[in-house]
């Protein structure tokens, strides 16, 4: 696809009308490098793209990015072409202080850019491969996903286990029979040849300290789905304060506070401090879900201390 287009060819010359000796050139040059931007990130973006429905997904998600970043880029460009150098302009009488409010312009219309570059594409990446994203305690899915997570990693112990015994049975045999031995167990050749490499310690195989710390994060794993279903399975509660209702969460990981209207600055900076943000679409101060804020949300609601501790 061609990407050109997107930046009309007298805005490029225009950027650099007050700068350059050779507009032309470089407007040429800025079209280019915006077009070679945007294929790239569309290459890498297809690579994560694997079944037909991540395809249209990246499709519409590409579009928007591609309007929202063709916004700010003329816009940036747009910017440009106000700024002026003594280069091109001359030194007599030049407007120093005007150029330099306009040069902090262009400055911050880049800036923007390149952030919302980067903002979109991990929000592209995260929307096509959303079980790449962290495992949050409050997610819907945490249950299922930790579950898929520790199958996972007692399989590949399992396999490692299996592999380092067919290596020590047909040790005797030679290398060739080691290999055939692996490919039987799934191993193409090639990997069966690069397991039987011996690393800087002489080991083969898989060495010892990837299945303990295999072993160690499938124990970690397993601790963490038994906590995470435990809250998942402890219903929602509520405390009455004097100034606000608090909320708290377990299966979210969130605890939540009501007022009745907006709180005082004050407490709005003492909030913000302890870690609430203000989630408009609950109408709720929310925060995650720990003793710190929990004690911090009954304190600022006005909560009993014979109810707090409850």
């Amino acid at each position: 696809m061609d990407y050109h287009a997107d930046i009309p060819v007298e805005l490029a010359r225009a950027a650099h009308a007050g700068t350059s000796f050779v507009p032309e050139e470089r407007a040429g040059q800025e079209r280019a490098g915006y077009a070679e931007t945007l294929a790239g990130d569309w290459e890498r973006l297809s690579k994560l793209a694997t079944t037909e429905e991540k395809r249209r997904a990246l499709v519409e998600e590409f579009a928007r990015y591609r309007e929202g970043y063709g916004r700010r880029y003329r816009a940036y460009l747009s910017s440009r072409s106000r700024c002026l150098s003594t280069m091109i302009a001359g030194p007599s009488r030049f407007p120093v202080r005007r150029m330099e409010k306009r040069n902090a312009v262009a400055d911050r219309r880049c800036s923007e850019l390149i952030e919302f570059r980067v903002r979109a594409l991990a929000a592209i990446r995260k929307a096509l491969c959303p079980e790449l994203a962290p495992i949050m305690a409050g997610d819907a899915d945490a249950v299922e996903r930790l579950q898929a997570k520790v199958a996972k990693a007692e399989q590949m112990q399992e396999r490692m286990k299996a592999t380092n015994a067919a290596i020590r049975k047909h040790a005797k045999a030679g290398p060739e029979a080691q290999v055939w031995a692996l490919v039987a167990l799934g191993f193409t050749e090639g990997t069966a040849r690069k397991l039987l490499e011996p690393d800087f310690c002489k080991r083969i195989g898989f060495p010892s300290y990837e299945l303990t710390n295999n072993g160690a994060n499938i124990r970690r794993m397993k601790e963490r789905l038994e906590a995470v279903s435990q809250a998942k399975a402890t219903p929602a509660t509520e405390q009455e304060g004097t100034a606000a209702r608090v909320e708290d969460c377990p299966g979210e990981n969130r605890v939540k506070l009501f007022f009745p209207g907006k709180p005082d600055e004050a407490t709005r900076e003492t909030l913000k401090r302890g870690g609430f943000r203000w989630a408009p679409s609950e109408c709720a101060w929310k925060a995650y879900r720990h003793q710190h804020t929990l004690d911090l949300a009954r304190k600022v609601a006005g909560v009993p201390a014979t109810e707090a501790k409850a």
